[in-house]
């Protein structure tokens, strides 16, 4: 693949039976024959600048074992593609490669968390107790760049759940950097090759207590200054990181997977035209920012109150206070979407919040319609 459209015009095709052929292919390759095979998940994300990807985790069945297998239109090297063994597969719609996880040599500590053993070797001495692995899951897959696990352990204190974000080994430091440069992000610690393990958040994410069918308090009101002062957790120090670009930056870049799932070109064109129009060409200052302050990042107190949590830090840096606010207010809008009866509480949490913030930038509208 050499762009980005081309690369979610692939994703159906790791979605399809067909990519048992593709399976088979690469098995074949190496001599093997493919038994069985089950998709576990797929894993998208939009970019710009040929940075797009998506990456499908296959269960796979040869010569009487069972591995998994990544295929993926990351663009490889043909070091990167030595390195990982990796399978280059050609199709009319693009190139995608497919190679056995968890190899990775940029990130080593896949190996690690997929081992409860060596895993729970890691964990023992961060939470100050012995630990057996109970579960593992992966959330997010980014090959040779990033992944993220949910791992549920077991020792005399109980049950629990921490998170693994797995990084270049490199950039571990400043992972951990960026989450004390939050008094509400959770705990952190490095595990070692780039594994840094992340308690859970305290409280409770505001799309859980939003969702009235499951929400400790049912119709709870939230406290708009409750979502307003956990931005102001957010330390100076936070703003020597390198910043992420703000969807109001890079709302273009999402063009591509959008027409790939039946968007109209030019309607998205003439959307982005309006967008570029509604921004303020000279923004405010730089000042701390969170980058992905949505609701389910945001985590607060039962009563809806007061903040608890805030995840996700390391994408914590300078930016566009607005950019942040925006990133709000255009999550909020899609949950009743999933159940409008369960989240009938959004229209006046976005009002409240919108009388309450709404004067904080003039451009917030189109800002709001970039995210």
């Amino acid at each position: 693949c050499q762009n980005g459209a081309m690369n979610w015009e692939l994703e159906p095709l790791l979605r399809s039976q067909q990519a048992g052929e593709l399976l088979a292919a690469a098995l074949a390759s190496s001599g093997l024959d493919l038994q069985d095979w089950a998709l576990e998940r797929v894993y998208s994300r939009p970019g710009e600048h040929g940075t797009a990807e998506v990456s499908a985790r296959f269960r796979v069945r040869t010569q009487g074992a069972e591995v998994t297998l990544i295929a993926s239109t990351r663009e490889l090297s043909d070091d990167q593609r030595d390195a990982l063994g990796a399978v280059r597969c050609e199709s009319p719609t693009g190139t995608l490669h497919v190679w056995a996880h968890p190899v990775d040599p940029e990130l080593p500590g896949l190996a690690v968390a997929e081992d409860p053993s060596a895993l729970a070797q890691r964990l023992g001495p961060l939470l100050g107790v012995e630990v057996e692995v109970a579960a593992v899951q992966m959330l997010v897959l980014r090959p040779l760049r990033r992944a993220v696990y949910r791992v549920r352990v077991i020792s005399a204190l109980g049950e629990r759940t921490v998170y693994l974000k797995v990084v270049r080994p490199r950039r571990a430091g400043e992972l951990l950097a960026r989450h004390q440069a939050c008094r509400l992000a959770p705990r952190a610690a490095d595990a070692g090759d780039g594994v840094v393990v992340i308690e859970q958040a305290a409280g409770r994410s505001v799309t859980d207590l939003l969702h009235r069918p499951t929400s400790p308090a049912p119709g709870v009101r939230i406290a708009p200054e409750a979502v307003l002062t956990a931005l102001e957790s957010l330390a100076p120090s936070s703003l020597q990181f390198r910043p992420r670009p703000a969807p109001a930056v890079r709302h273009r870049s999402f063009a591509p997977a959008l027409s790939a799932m039946g968007a109209d070109p030019a309607r998205l064109a003439r959307l982005s035209d309006r967008i570029d129009a509604a921004l303020d060409p000279d923004p405010s200052s730089e000042v701390p920012t969170h980058g992905v302050f949505h609701p389910g990042n945001l985590f607060l107190t039962e009563d809806g109150t007061r903040p608890a949590a805030l995840i996700d830090a390391d994408t914590i840096g300078p930016g566009n206070r607005a950019d942040d606010l925006a990133i709000f207010f255009a999550h909020l809008p899609a949950l009743p979407s999933f159940d409008a009866s369960g989240y009938q509480d959004v229209p006046v949490l976005a009002a409240e919040l919108w009388e309450a913030a709404g004067a904080e930038a003039a451009d917030l509208p189109g800002r709001i319609a970039a995210g």
